[in-house]
């Protein structure tokens, strides 16, 4: 038996529980779930559940190692962005209790997972960006892709896709029939950016917004090594997850994908995203080094990247592996209720 303890374990952690349980060998898995939101944390489908402190209190560590010998824990799959370099720094002593945890070295994490050092590194790959200093920041950057003609969006440089993101469009961004519309309200207007930046006190970063089809490849990596990808397709996204999507091969996505891992020393899971554009190229955005909630969807296709992921940290040879990818698949993701007391 394997015990895995997922963080920010909620709705989105379901389909993960599933296909971790639904593995090659017909292991069984013992699973953890922990949230510091008692009202985002996912009941049904794990063996236990834990609200613990947020992931900045000084108790959030000690919390987790104590849950994981009590729970027998042997891996901890991050599930939030901004808890990676957290388990990073502490992996050393996660490890002297036995936990293996999946996160990439803090270096790897901060040469891909922080958007605004992935932009100065792959500028020529991706659309053009600038992090906001001032509200004339805003208006330069306005004229220079030439906006309301170009769209452009913002995003925080340490939160995932579903978080802290938005497009400006002056025409959806003043439409009320669209407010509260699942998976499109997240547009605003040039105004809203400008109030929007003189009250938030994060880094802001603006880019030019590319349209397209949203396209992801998921991956294991080794101390820089792709050793299996796959692709696929998102037409629609809500809660920063595909939710109607195709598995897709993209030859240059791949390579793109493959040379970011290896320039940055990348372990462990990752998804790249990018813009599909038309005619079959590609734009990068981000690198999430870690899990995402659409791989359950490549596991269903047949590469169960959790589950070898498990079996890597645990010392298992996972290299070269026969696996068939059902390159067919398509997936519409739904959610239900779950009843609790």
């Amino acid at each position: 038996m394997i015990g895995v303890l997922i963080t920010g374990c909620s709705m989105h952690s379901k389909d993960l529980i599933d296909v971790l349980r639904a593995n090659y060998d017909g292991e069984e898995i013992h699973v953890v779930g922990i949230n510091c939101e008692d009202t985002a944390l996912l009941r049904s489908g794990v063996d236990a559940g834990y609200v613990v402190p947020r992931i900045t209190e000084p108790d959030y560590i000690p919390t987790v190692i104590s849950i994981c010998e009590k729970e027998h824990v042997d891996v901890i799959f991050p599930f939030i962005t901004a808890e990676l370099p957290i388990m990073a720094v502490n992996k050393p002593l996660l490890e002297e209790h036995g936990i293996k945890v999946s996160v990439s070295s803090l270096e790897s994490l901060q040469a891909s997972g922080d958007k605004i050092a992935l932009a100065a590194k792959y500028a020529d790959l991706m659309p053009k960006q600038i992090v906001v200093r001032s509200s004339a920041d805003i208006a330069g950057f306005a004229r220079m892709i030439g906006y309301p003609d170009k769209k452009m969006c913002c995003k925080l440089p340490d939160r995932c896709g579903g978080l802290g993101f938005a497009i400006i469009d002056e025409e959806k961004g003043r439409d009320l029939t669209i407010y509260n519309k699942f998976g499109v309200s997240r547009y605003i207007t040039l105004d809203m950016l400008y109030l929007l930046y003189a009250n938030c006190s994060e880094t802001l970063i603006l880019q030019e917004f590319e349209e397209g089809t949203d396209y992801s490849v998921c991956l294991l990596a080794q101390d820089g090594e792709t050793l299996y990808r796959c692709g696929f397709e998102a037409s629609l996204m809500a809660f920063g997850s595909a939710m109607f999507a195709a598995i897709s091969e993209n030859e240059m996505a791949y390579e793109i994908a493959e040379e970011i891992v290896r320039d940055t020393g990348l372990d462990g899971n990752v998804c790249v995203d990018f813009i599909l554009k038309p005619d079959g190229t590609v734009r990068l955005l981000e690198v999430n080094p870690r899990l995402s909630a659409t791989l359950p969807f490549i596991a269903r296709a047949g590469l169960n990247l959790p589950y070898l992921r498990c079996k890597q940290l645990l010392g298992y040879n996972v290299k070269g592996l026969s696996l068939d990818v059902n390159t067919r698949l398509r997936m519409s993701k739904n959610y239900e209720s779950e009843y609790f007391v």
